[in-house]
């Protein structure tokens, strides 16, 4: 799914971006459509079914003045009391200005639906629940067109609607006493959406700095997206669709014929009571990529609309596979969760890079102006991060339960593929892809539960006489007691392990990610043996009525750890590229212990073994990467 349009004019440009190199389109009824004009025509037969409402108006510029009021710290704060009374439960931005007269001026940015608070989003979550009517959500300020006399020539201009102006101006009299007829409350033409709100914004910080509705400054262009991402999540913007647009993509050294033929039944099938047209793309089929546009109107014949989730997008996917086999296609319908594939850039990521790299013939001054505005470095950066890393595809770890259902069930899927047909490299690629992936993910759900608030190595206790009896008891009473420091470091020691044999089945791009994932909770873990070693020393050290010294619970920190020791320890590893660790050195410094048991510290051994783990698993995979290297260079 690429996108929805709205409208003739957005529905036609969507259609004759298909129809560019001179690829031909075919409608619904077998019609060719072999130029723009023939595609534009077409279209514009289908808008007797297209939406009649327009989109949702999300944002305004407002004038808001009190007669009489001068530039005065009074009359300012007055005025300002005044605004903020006005747009009560609505994002808003407002400055205030000296206009030449001397009398005072609120130019204010308002996002025209309330905000919702957590009480009324609870009670709308509750009546969804339980199956009753949610309660209304509170209008919007709204703004229509009056005519500016009394001909019907007469311009027309903006204002209010007579509610949401008879409300403001009852709070403005409320909160300043200020009498309704000298209230002067003026709108411009309503945006729609989140582009609208930030050029709104940047205008209104033009000529100076502004204020947002809890007094936060916003200076400059630089803090515009922050206010930007902020406010979208209030704007319950609403579009209509009419169109929507597709992309149906295929591997390389596709029959073009086949596919095309495949892709035509499976929108026949899939979109029977609905107007399409779609072309296939083979421009770039040398390069291994041939792929299908379509546009689908929104509503069909007999009034329904299209409504897709994501299980109506997995379902769609699963009718063209079937229609692409019957045409002698190889085709799986697969998610990319289920092929642990990292997130796709969207095609607005393609366009930001593609303007700010190839400026546009017909507007070469704007997108190089554009590209070099230090506020879009960020934006093009990120756009270009994300494109490069969908197409280098590192092992996305399934962190939901939802995400390793989907893996394990795929990997069953996969082996059964390669067990069928041993000599499938595709199959095999995707056992040993699908295997990481979940072994990496049940690793980190096993770490998240140890480490969990319920688990008691995040809560380690000394065994109380009371529990010492209770292990005595037979098994079929006995209740779970609290690990000791010694089953707790062993533990430790066994995560550490998997930890070390799960990043050899991870390839290089998906390395650090788990490793960062994982160090975390084996700080967790090795924090709580290092307390739970000192409460255990420390009550020997009671009964037996000798203090031990304080630096003997200093054990240091686990093999992940990001932290610097504090006294003895293990420092943080070194890591090479991949994000393997190289090795791992013990502080000199650390304390002797005055008492013999505790000479040879259990968990400083434990590090020095880990330690020679990982320095020779990192000696294996950069030995294997040389081998690699020595094969590609031969």
């Amino acid at each position: 799914m690429v996108s929805y349009a709205h409208g003739v004019t957005r529905a036609t440009a969507s259609a004759q971006y298909i129809e560019r190199d001179e690829v031909e389109l075919e409608t619904h009824a077998g019609l060719r459509l072999p130029d723009k004009a023939a595609v534009a025509e077409e279209i514009r037969a289908w808008s007797s079914s297209f939406e009649k409402r327009s989109p949702s108006q999300d944002v305004v510029n407002v004038r808001l003045q009190l007669s009489g009021l001068r530039d005065t710290p009074e009359d300012r704060e007055r005025l300002g009391v005044a605004v903020a009374a006005a747009f009560d439960g609505h994002r808003h931005a407002v400055r205030i200005d000296a206009l030449s007269s001397g009398h005072l001026e609120a130019r204010a940015v308002v996002v025209m639906a309330r905000t919702i608070s957590p009480d009324e989003n609870a009670a709308n979550c509750n009546a969804r629940a339980n199956g009753e009517t949610r309660p209304t959500r509170p209008p919007r300020i709204r703004v229509i067109e009056q005519r500016m006399g009394t001909t019907e020539d007469a311009p027309m201009h903006k204002v209010f609607d007579a509610r949401s102006e008879a409300a403001m101006k009852a709070r403005i009299e409320t909160a300043t006493g200020y009498p309704q007829h000298g209230i002067s409350i003026e709108p411009a033409t309503p945006g729609h959406g989140r582009d609208a709100l930030g050029q709104r914004l940047s205008t209104l910080i033009s000529k100076a700095p502004a204020r947002d509705q809890l007094g936060n400054p916003i200076r400059n262009a630089e803090d515009i997206p922050d206010f930007t991402r902020d406010w979208s999540r209030h704007l319950r913007s609403q579009t209509p669709r009419d169109t929507m647009h597709m992309v149906v993509s295929a591997k390389a050294n596709t029959d073009v014929k086949a596919f095309t033929n495949a892709v035509r039944l499976f929108l026949h099938q899939q979109f029977s009571d609905h107007k399409f047209m779609f072309g296939v793309h083979t421009d770039k089929v040398k390069a291994g990529h041939i792929h299908a546009h379509a546009i689908v109107a929104v509503r069909s014949d007999s009034g329904t609309k299209l409504h897709p989730g994501p299980n109506d997008l997995a379902q769609w996917r699963v009718n063209y596979a079937a229609h692409a086999r019957e045409h002698g296609l190889e085709v799986v319908a697969t998610r990319a969760a289920e092929q642990a594939s990292s997130r796709s850039y969207g095609p607005k990521d393609k366009s930001i890079v593609d303007v700010a790299a190839n400026p546009r013939p017909a507007r070469k001054e704007q997108d190089r102006a554009y590209a070099k505005d230090t506020r879009n470095a960020n934006l093009i950066q990120n756009a270009q991060e994300r494109i490069e890393v969908a197409r280098a595809n590192p092992i996305r770890i399934p962190m939901t339960e939802r995400e390793r259902v989907g893996v394990k069930e795929s990997l069953e899927h996969w082996r059964s593929e390669a067990k069928a047909s041993p000599e499938n490299e595709i199959a095999r690629g995707m056992v040993q892809r699908l295997t990481a992936a979940h072994e990496a993910g049940s690793l980190l759900k096993e770490l998240k539960h140890v480490t969990g608030p319920e688990s008691e190595v995040v809560r380690p206790r000394m065994a109380s006489p009371s529990q010492k009896a209770a292990s005595e008891r037979p098994a079929h009473v006995m209740t779970q007691l609290p690990k000791s420091a010694a089953e707790m470091q062993d533990e430790l020691r066994s995560f550490n392990q998997k930890v070390a044999d799960v990043t050899a089945l991870l390839p290089e791009g998906s390395r650090a990610k788990f490793v960062e994932r994982a160090g975390t909770y084996l700080e967790k873990i090795a924090s709580c043996v290092d307390q739970h070693w000192a409460e255990e020393v420390r009550a020997r050290g009671e009964r037996n009525s000798t203090k031990q010294p304080a630096a003997m619970v200093h054990y240091g920190r686990p093999l992940y750890s990001e932290k610097k020791p504090h006294v003895s320890g293990m420092t943080r590893e070194n890591q090479d590229p991949r994000g393997v660790v190289r090795s791992v050195s013990v502080n000199s410094q650390q304390h002797t212990p005055q008492t013999s048991s505790f000479v040879d510290d259990p968990l400083v051994q434990l590090k020095r073994e880990q330690a020679g783990l990982l320095e020779k698993l990192s000696k294996e995979c950069r030995n294997k990467d040389q081998e690699h290297g020595q094969e590609a260079g031969g």
